[in-house]
């Protein structure tokens, strides 16, 4: 499936880390840098921390997806795995789209 980023109008390609907003789906760093310029400034570090955290949930997924298994049992393994960290994301990313 061929996601374009609300933000800066590009195809979100294989591998790109992404997330989905109210607004769809978008480019994590055209994410932080949107939220960037709105966040007050007392909520700063916490963004910092909020990016940091997204960015590692992000990259354990597209490691993921990358993952292919022959073994049924490894499979759902991996495709439980996948739907947790893509719910953490999401939790994550309401957070800093909420700060």
């Amino acid at each position: 499936m061929e996601y374009g980023c609300y933000v800066c109008n590009k195809i979100i390609k294989t591998g790109e880390k992404f997330t989905f907003t109210k607004e769809g789906p978008v480019h994590m760093d055209c994410f932080v840098a949107t939220e960037r310029k709105k966040v007050p400034e007392g909520k700063a570090e916490y963004l910092r921390n909020l990016s940091m955290i997204l960015d590692y949930e992000l990259t354990m997924l597209v490691s993921l997806l990358s993952l292919k298994s022959e073994d049924k049992e490894t499979s759902e393994l991996i495709r439980r795995r996948i739907n947790a960290i893509e719910k953490q994301a999401g939790e994550t990313t309401g957070l800093i789209y909420n700060l």
